[in-house]
């Protein structure tokens, strides 16, 4: 698996990937359902596949003087993210420059110019760009007339569990109360 930092140039064998975007904080089971959904379109249109995340995690970028309880700190992401077979990570550097996108500046920048997308995948609930003003509905329209393709993955829930949803929130707080066992459930791993 190759590593992208912040601008660097894209081999030609990666563009016209395709490309999950999120913090993806954990990698937990809803995340590793929404990048069977990449992985599934990469292969049914013969391209590569990776996921595009965003260091430092944006919370910490908003609240400088709040910690920030990562599940998967940069180091571990790279490691999961390999382990779940994905071709590349980008890491896109969040910062005030990024935080004062629009979501049209953000698409040109990041998914057209840099990486060179052929369709991207989020979650249902993902938004960008300057006050988190883009939805999955405006990476649709953006991909229209940009040449990409854009599909959102509905909520993963367990059905297991009630249809409880997977969540980052709910594993830290599943850590902090001790419920390692509920954790590691929702983690598909041990954390």
């Amino acid at each position: 698996m190759q590593v992208l930092g912040a601008g660097e140039a894209v081999p030609h064998s990666l563009r016209g990937a395709v490309v999950a975007i999120g913090n993806f904080d954990g990698l937990h089971r809803g995340h590793q359902e929404l990048l069977k959904v990449a992985q599934a379109e990469a292969a049914r249109r013969g391209v590569r596949w990776g996921i595009l995340t965003f260091e430092p995690h944006p919370a910490s970028f908003f609240r400088p003087h709040e910690p920030v309880f990562r599940l998967s700190p940069a180091p571990l992401k790279e490691r999961l993210v390999a382990a779940l077979g994905a071709d590349f990570l980008a890491v896109a550097s969040f910062d005030e420059s990024l935080a004062v996108r629009s979501p049209d500046d953000f698409v040109l920048s990041h998914l057209v110019q840099w990486l060179g997308v052929s369709h991207v995948v989020t979650g249902y609930d993902f938004h960008f760009g300057k006050g988190r003003k883009g939805t999955p509905e405006t990476l649709k329209q953006l991909g229209l007339q940009h040449g990409f393709a854009a599909t959102a993955v509905d909520q993963v829930t367990d059905d297991a569990d009630g249809n409880a949803p997977f969540s980052s929130s709910s594993i830290r707080s599943s850590i902090r109360r001790g419920h390692v066992r509920a954790a590691a459930h929702d983690l598909g791993y041990r954390w």
